[in-house]
């Protein structure tokens, strides 16, 4: 996978439909080729990231510099890549006035040369990197804000029962935190009358087995406390997650489970649960660097 960033300037300027006309075109073959990126035009200047699977990308970028819509077309940068920046997006897109960058704090002195001849400071890999994050980051924050105040200005029926939700969410936040102090404090006792009584008894099977089933037991409040928290804050679910917190409780039955009662049959089902809770651990952690079906 690879993230490709070229700069380009319009063959004559281009009014916002046919930007929009460009940018569904655009949507449309990414999704195809299962490439994700972002464009920003700035006074017939183009700035755009692609980020997909190679033979994609290098093809894509090929079409697009036969387009005539644009010439002048400069590669800043085309790195091989581990996970996407842009991953949430077919195309993002933001139309910027030079009024618009000169706002923007740490860009406004890039406009000082004129692009309508050259790239100019649009050529320099760092600022558009840079600009591209900021664009998002921006985008992202603007549209956080913007949900969370029609959620708490929403009088209607779902807008209230969403609120009471959201405070039934943070009331077992608030108890989750304390059933995790409360097993740290019954493991630090546990250990101290143990240490205290018989201390040799830490080193057997037994011991071994019980302290680390307590210490499991936390870690799992502890990833049910993250969910929780995650939901009130962004109003998502981590599957990820909620897989590996699974994961893990089964691991800890397993652990402290006593073999020698159950049947042969039982032991192989427990493996297929915890075969298949580790594929699907595997397969959200490949989904999460590369959310983007790749084509050959």
């Amino acid at each position: 996978m690879i993230r490709l960033v070229y700069v380009s300037l319009a063959t004559k300027p281009l009014e916002e439909k046919e930007l929009l006309q460009l940018l569904g075109t655009c949507r449309s073959n990414n999704t195809e080729q299962g490439i994700t990126g972002q464009m920003i035009y700035t006074e017939g200047t183009f700035m755009q990231v692609l980020e997909g699977p190679q033979a994609a990308v290098d093809a894509t970028f090929a079409r697009i510099k036969k387009d005539t819509r644009h010439h002048n077309i400069t590669l800043i940068e085309r790195v091989n890549i581990d996970e996407r920046q842009f991953s949430e997006w077919s195309m993002g897109f933001k139309s910027l006035t030079r009024e618009q960058m000169q706002d923007i704090e740490g860009f406004n002195y890039h406009l000082e040369d004129d692009v309508k001849g050259k790239a100019g400071p649009y050529a320099n890999q760092l600022f558009v990197s840079e600009l591209m994050k900021f664009v998002k980051n921006q985008y992202v924050s603007e549209m956080s804000r913007e949900v969370l105040t029609l959620k708490r200005n929403d009088k209607s029926l779902m807008g209230y029962l969403n609120n009471m939700v959201r405070y039934i969410v943070m009331a077992l936040a608030v108890l989750m935190a304390f059933v995790v102090l409360c097993g740290v404090v019954l493991i630090a006792i546990e250990l101290y009358a143990t240490l205290r009584d018989s201390p040799q008894t830490l080193l057997s099977i037994s011991g071994i087995t019980s302290t680390f089933a307590s210490f499991l037991a936390v870690l799992i409040a502890i990833d049910i406390f993250i969910n929780i928290s995650l939901y009130v804050r962004q109003h998502v679910i981590a599957v990820r997650l909620v897989v590996a917190t699974a994961l893990m409780a089964v691991a800890r039955k397993i652990i402290v489970l006593d073999f020698a009662g159950i049947e042969p049959i039982q032991v192989l089902a427990m493996a297929a649960i915890v075969a298949a809770l580790g594929f699907s651990y595997y397969f959200l952690s490949r989904l999460k660097s590369d959310q983007v079906v790749e084509h050959d």
